[in-house]
């Protein structure tokens, strides 16, 4: 089959490999993107792929909360002009207004919601006359609610570059009573950055999935088989290429941004040391603007 100048780019911009290089490896796996890629990586030429390749898109990412809930939602246009429309940004506060007022489950709900602040319209049909008023297509395109209990639970946020990153992080503590301490929140700021800056698949190891491991562990094995290594060393090879990809991938076991010397966990545990109190990362929620998944 035949490989375009587009495929062959979006795999360059997915690993970062000379343009033969992807041309050669979609001709061999007959343009399947993946199967490329895994290909790729099992010849050590290539590490793992970018979890989420950028589309073309402007707008502006944003996160509203009140004291049980948190809600991070997506708003797309197609230029970074209308991004810094007035209207459009006036949409997207009225927005997450009636978002965290109402609630919705998910995007498709959302989408359905009605409300006088948008004209007792639906949100579908807002974002509609929204675009025949501006001109261009615009797009509310991801929402994503975490719920906390307020009573031994908290949410911390955080936005960089005006709306390119938005993230959420959920913390439990034993003791409740440090829920509002000054510790526990630059705590919740460092892990939200450790998030934007780092992009964890998972809070920990145990919260990746066994089908994302064993394509890991196949991976590392035919790096292994072809290193030219004995034979009986090959499953150390592997668990070791393994523990660095959980050390990359897991929030809990990267480098602490702040300070490399340091990891996620030894972070949290400096504040439960100086609290006096247990605390677990529960979960973490990101999105980045344009970007897939």
């Amino acid at each position: 089959m035949a490989i375009t100048a587009s495929q062959v780019k979006e795999l360059r911009d997915k690993t970062g490999l000379g343009m033969m290089v992807c041309k050669q490896a979609l001709i061999d796996s007959e343009g399947n993107m993946e199967l490329a890629i895994e290909n790729l990586r099992k010849q050590g030429q290539a590490t793992a792929a970018k979890r989420a390749g950028k589309a073309a898109k402007e707008g502006k990412v944003s996160i509203i909360s009140d004291d049980s809930t948190s809600i991070l939602y997506e708003m797309n246009s197609e230029t970074d002009f209308v991004a810094r429309n007035e209207d459009f940004i006036d949409f997207i506060a009225k927005l997450g207004k009636v978002l965290i007022t109402k609630k919705p489950a998910d995007l498709k709900e959302a989408l359905q919601i009605s409300s006088p602040e948008l004209g007792n319209t639906t949100i579908e049909n807002r974002v509609t006359e929204l675009i025949g008023k501006i001109g261009e297509n615009i797009s509310f395109r991801r929402y994503l609610k975490m719920d906390c209990d307020p009573s031994s639970e908290k949410i911390f946020s955080y936005i960089h570059g005006d709306g390119k990153i938005g993230v959420l992080v959920k913390l439990s503590l034993e003791k409740s009573d440090n829920l509002s301490s000054e510790t526990l929140e630059r705590l919740g700021k460092d892990l939200a950055m450790q998030v934007a800056a780092a992009k964890p698949m998972a809070v920990d190891r145990d919260r990746i999935s066994d089908e994302v491991i064993a394509k890991e562990k196949e991976i590392y094995f035919t790096q292994a088989q072809q290193s030219g290594k004995p034979e009986k060393i090959w499953d150390k090879i592997v668990e070791g290429k393994l523990g660095k990809f959980f050390q990359e991938v897991t929030l809990m076991e990267q480098g602490f941004i702040k300070n490399p010397e340091l990891n996620v966990i030894k972070r949290v545990a400096e504040t439960e040391k100086e609290i006096g109190s247990s605390i677990k990362v529960l979960s973490f929620a990101r999105f980045e603007l344009g970007a897939e998944g």
